[in-house]
């Protein structure tokens, strides 16, 4: 059983001196690794060594800092064989896809730095006034457990890049990989003091949110906390970003082929596990299709592999733990209870499955938009289809939660498409299942946030505009 008993403060690895937590396995219930949380008092040593560190990082040029992130990508890759199999056991993500999802798009994104320094410029010349972009100071950044690495890394480089330094305090239930990039950017020459790192309860998160010296919170996780993160930082008037939940509709138009957009949609749905924010976890199709989606939909779902997330052969692995999982039954036999129709996942698709936090691939047929689960975040494999008359209704139904996150939306007409896409309340948007830009920004609006991460407009996040005015 392995131990994390250490944090990475002003350049040192450290004991940790708060209470320790066992973790276990997804996959079999059985206790994995020993972590030992920091003290707020740790947190606030974090704090004052990326104050110290700040005004020598923030000096330093940005093509170097770049060239540091860069190569901390490097270093990465380099560990991602050893790595992908512990977060497939700490995560429950597929070995087949733990590598792609988690290391190699976290890698991009260090390894991405160089570009996104050059864009855009740091200073702009007005003539009498030199308009210079300045790091706001010391950021906090607290991350979720689902994609732990990436997700650390879509906050981390782009605030140390921007010339802030960091205090990471990522998820308590996905270790091994934040252990990891400490290491990577040690290798690369990263300053003490300039990253930090700690893992940490409640209390470590409301020190850094309350400690007078952070002046940015950047903060992935659920709605209910981001609330209080803004409502905390509000009082103190420090910059606050916030990528929260998500109901993604998947939105299939009259002309769309059916098959590809049930497919596509049922791939970004079930991805770990359903455990993403950005799920297109609602189906809507036109009333004529709704049977024949419903059974498409039906047929792929009970066709996925269900079991070990080591074994290649797996596509669906358990959820991270036994709340995860119970969430998701209870929101299972609610919707159920109110109405809808399951047509995937009966629990009979687990026989052969005695151990682990897993929940079959489910697909439930709702007709009523009022109903909890069409409404509310699974963080779980559930997909829900609706059928609409129109397409004023469709682009409703597409609106008709409090989330804006992302979307999609399949035609035969790109160009139509668009137009439909232009309506839905969402940062991001798919159009006939094409992927995001790796380097464009990431966020929502409504329940879903707000800010920016990723890419070269996500160091803004960071950093302020400074007026230098000359005579």
């Amino acid at each position: 059983m392995r131990r994390y008993e250490r944090l990475y403060i002003a350049g040192g690895w450290q004991p940790a001196r708060g209470p320790e937590l066992l973790l276990r396995n997804p996959a079999t219930e059985e206790p994995s690794a020993a972590l030992r949380l920091a003290t707020p008092a740790q947190a606030r040593e974090a704090v004052n060594a990326a104050a110290a560190a700040l005004a020598a990082w923030s000096s330093r040029p940005i093509e170097k800092r770049a060239a540091m992130l860069a190569a901390a990508g490097e270093c990465l890759l380099r560990g991602a064989d050893t790595l992908a199999p512990e977060l497939s056991g700490e995560v429950g993500t597929p070995i087949a896809q733990s590598r792609r999802l988690h290391i190699e798009t976290a890698a991009h994104v260090f390894k991405q730095a160089p570009a996104w320094a050059r864009m855009p410029p740091t200073e702009i010349d007005l003539g009498r006034t030199l308009l210079c972009r300045v790091p706001l100071g010391v950021a906090a950044c607290i991350t979720p457990w689902n994609y732990p690495l990436y997700l650390a890394a879509c906050k981390v480089v782009p605030a140390l890049l921007a010339g802030a330094t960091v205090v990471l305090k990522p998820s308590e239930l996905a270790p091994a990989s934040m252990v990891r990039l400490a290491e990577a950017l040690i290798e690369a020459g990263v300053p003490d003091g300039v990253f930090n790192m700690l893992f940490g309860g409640p209390e470590t998160g409301e020190q850094l949110v309350s400690d007078p010296q952070v002046a940015v919170i950047s903060f992935t996780g659920s709605t209910t906390v981001g609330r209080r993160i803004a409502e905390s930082a509000g009082r103190l008037l420090k910059k606050v970003s916030l990528e929260l939940g998500g109901k993604s509709a998947s939105l299939v138009l009259s002309d769309a082929p059916l098959g590809p957009a049930v497919a596509g949609t049922l791939q970004k749905c079930f991805q770990n596990a359903g455990q993403t924010c950005a799920a297109l976890s609602r189906l809507l199709v036109p009333e004529g299709s709704f049977a024949e989606a419903c059974a498409l939909a039906a047929d792929r779902a009970d066709a996925l592999t269900i079991g070990d997330p080591l074994d290649p052969r797996t596509e669906i692995g358990p959820l991270i733990c036994a709340r995860q999982r119970d969430s998701a039954l209870e929101q299972i036999e609610t919707a159920l209870r109110q109405g809808a129709r399951r047509l995937a996942g009966e629990p009979r698709r687990l026989a052969g499955i005695s151990r682990g936090y897993f929940v079959a691939p489910t697909v439930l047929a709702v007709a009523d938009p009022g109903l909890k689960i069409f409404q509310t975040e699974a963080f779980a494999p559930i997909l829900t289809i609706t059928p609409y008359q129109n397409e004023e209704e469709a682009v409703a139904l597409a609106n008709a939660t409090p989330f804006g996150l992302s979307g999609a939306v399949w035609s035969s007409d790109e160009e139509h498409a668009l137009k439909v896409a232009r309506r839905i309340r969402a940062g991001s948007m798919s159009i006939n299942g094409a992927r995001t830009h790796p380097d464009a920004p990431f966020g929502g609006l409504g329940a879903s946030g707000f800010g920016r991460e990723r890419g070269p407009l996500a160091l803004d996040e960071f950093r302020t505009t400074q007026a230098l005015n000359r005579s």
